[in-house]
């Protein structure tokens, strides 16, 4: 099964890149990266225009989109673009998580909620 993976243009060629792309090979994926050199070469061949449609394009022939948004939660507008066209194709989607800026519950707190949202 092949998943296109969409990451902020900042990720390429980091490590969390190489992160991202092994983990979703461990849970069996075939990873199509926008950011491989036969994709870059193809977005210096065309206008800045035509580089969006070149990409949903290649996301249209994956069964999976798998997405990294930024650690506060946004997500660029490429990667944005992107979601929208797999949700309108009934791609499978997910987010990779990011942790940096979670906060972890403490017992109590954990309870707190479950009171505030009505399960205790």
């Amino acid at each position: 099964m092949k998943a296109y993976y969409a990451h902020c243009q900042a990720i390429y060629n980091t490590k969390q890149e190489k992160r991202d792309i092994m983990t979703l090979e461990l849970l069996g994926f075939e990873v199509l990266n926008p950011n491989m050199p036969v994709h870059q070469q193809v977005c210096r061949e065309r206008e800045y225009s035509q580089i969006m449609s070149y990409f949903t394009d290649l996301l249209k022939g994956c069964e999976v989109f798998a997405f990294r948004g930024l650690p506060g939660g946004a997500i660029p507008a490429g990667v944005a673009k992107e979601l929208e066209v797999a949700n309108e194709n009934g791609k499978l989607i997910f987010e990779l998580p990011t942790f940096s800026l979670r906060k972890i519950l403490t017992v109590d707190e954990t309870r707190e909620y479950l009171k505030e949202s009505g399960q205790r």
